[in-house]
């Protein structure tokens, strides 16, 4: 039994596949389907069988999906284990305008022009339909840009101390801004204005909060305010640190057919290939410095080798280094202090076998 498929391409991402194959009279309906000779008028049926892939669209996933017949037949297509949605249609020979619509729930999502199709008795038919996601697209939503935040780092009890926010929504929606304390005896003038006052009656501490959103995204902000009697002479330090880390070293040790590399966090430093080449050893130093300023870096060895400079720089430094002549277990040891003083040692540990170099 000869079979023609009705076959979609999509003209984008969010297209749905539709491809109708139309059978002629002399095939057998699915699922046991009865299929007339012909209608009245003498013409012979042919069954369209309908097969829709419905990827997901900007609205959701596909739920529903109808092809109908402009001249009156219309296929409810139901979902296969494939997730595609199949159906069939009885249409008498001659030309047919069919349409594709899909649905997510009770919305329609995508929708196709009218495609003709031309039924001949005896032959198969195939047609192309392109169902256009008709779904919106939209952007991501973009949370409030805080311009500027200003307030006092101390006032004194019953003081009102002024505080100020501006923001932007890049997405032109209406902002709302709220303050808040953890104070229980702070008071806003205007909590939920841009610009407001902060009032305490009782010396403290205060970890104050600005919120501003736009309905959905929002942007924090949170800083300390010190509240001092007004009868007393007190002063206040605002203290601010950072920890200093020792420099941290990573170093490959480079030569023809073989390498290997030690870092501060490797368990064991000793690389488990023998060096047999005569020639020079690549041996390459990265250093983070973290947040110090670099300082002096040295690379020595154990066992007599040498060593000398091919590019230095901060972070990046590159040294060739000739192996000694006689088989030797040697350490090669990198040196690094920051401009604070603080330093770090990273070494490897190889074995020479130079009379095994071909």
């Amino acid at each position: 039994m000869a079979i023609g498929k009705t076959t979609t391409s999509v003209l984008s991402a969010m297209g749905l596949v539709l491809c109708a194959a139309l059978l002629p009279v002399s095939g057998c309906a699915q699922h046991g389907d009865p299929l007339d000779a012909g209608e009245g008028d003498g013409s012979r049926l042919g069954i369209a069988r309908l097969s829709v892939e419905a990827p997901p669209t900007t609205a959701g996933d596909i739920t529903r999906v109808t092809v109908t017949v402009l001249s009156g037949p219309e296929a409810e297509l139901a979902r296969d284990p494939d997730g595609n949605f199949i159906g069939t249609l009885l249409l008498p020979e001659g030309t047919h305008q069919i349409v594709g619509n899909a649905f997510v729930g009770d919305q329609l999502v995508g929708s196709s022009a009218p495609v003709s199709v031309e039924i001949q008795g005896g032959a198969a038919t195939q047609a192309n339909l392109r169902i256009l996601d008709l779904a919106e697209s939209h952007d991501i939503e973009h949370s409030p840009i805080v311009l500027s935040l200003t307030y006092p780092l101390s006032t004194v009890v019953n003081q009102p101390a002024q505080l100020s926010i501006s923001a932007v929504d890049l997405d032109d929606d209406a902002l709302a801004v709220e303050w808040t304390s953890d104070c229980a005896d702070g008071m806003f003038s205007a909590p939920t204005a841009f610009v407001t006052d902060f009032t305490k009656p009782a010396a403290g501490i205060c970890n104050v909060s600005v919120s501003v959103t736009d309905g959905e995204l929002s942007a924090s902000e949170t800083f300390s305010i010190i509240i001092f009697e007004e009868s007393q002479a007190q002063g206040a330090v605002i203290i601010e640190g950072q920890f200093v880390a020792r420099p941290v070293m990573t170093l490959n040790v480079e030569w023809p057919g073989a390498y290997c590399f030690v870092h501060a966090h490797s368990t064991d430093g000793t690389c488990q290939e023998p060096i047999t080449t005569s020639g020079s050893v690549a041996l390459i130093l990265q250093v983070d410095w973290g947040n110090s300023s670099p300082g002096a870096v040295e690379v020595t060895d154990s066992c007599g080798g040498a060593i000398t400079d091919v590019s230095l720089s901060p972070n990046f430094n590159v040294y060739n280094w000739q192996p000694p002549a006689a088989q030797a277990a040697c350490s090669i040891r990198a040196h690094a202090t920051n401009s604070d003083g603080l330093s770090s040692v990273l070494s490897a540990a190889v074995l020479v076998r130079p009379e095994q170099a071909e």
